[in-house]
């Protein structure tokens, strides 16, 4: 069954703008490769919440795909031997509805649809 993902994706933060843009796009055309590819979100160089391989910011990217089968594997053993990626989580994609998010940004889990 085809699913659809995102992979949040942390960058070393000490790598110049342009080697950050050269792994952005290595990893966007693995992506269309071999998997259905849609966007990327760039979130931009932020502070780690903690120290990470002795380093304390990164550049945070946020890519969405869809695919099938063992994808969190994948993904994993593709890139965690990259020394310039510091993390990667990849999880299923949930689109909420605007009704289902309460005025103050939350999720009103009391207000979901049978589906």
């Amino acid at each position: 069954m085809v699913r659809k993902y995102e992979t949040a994706v942390i960058f070393d933060g000490s790598l110049p703008e342009e080697a950050v843009a050269k792994e952005q796009k290595k990893f966007e055309e693995y992506l269309s490769e071999n998997y259905e590819f849609h966007n990327t979100e760039a979130w931009g160089k932020k502070d780690l919440a903690y120290e990470i391989d002795r380093k304390r910011t990164g550049y945070y990217f946020l890519f969405i795909f869809s695919g099938e089968g063992n994808i969190n594997e994948v993904i994993t053993d593709k890139f965690k031997l990259d020394e310039k990626v510091i993390r990667t989580m990849t999880v299923l994609y949930e689109e909420y509805k605007k009704k289902d998010i309460t005025e103050d940004g939350a999720r009103d889990l009391n207000n979901k649809e049978e589906e």
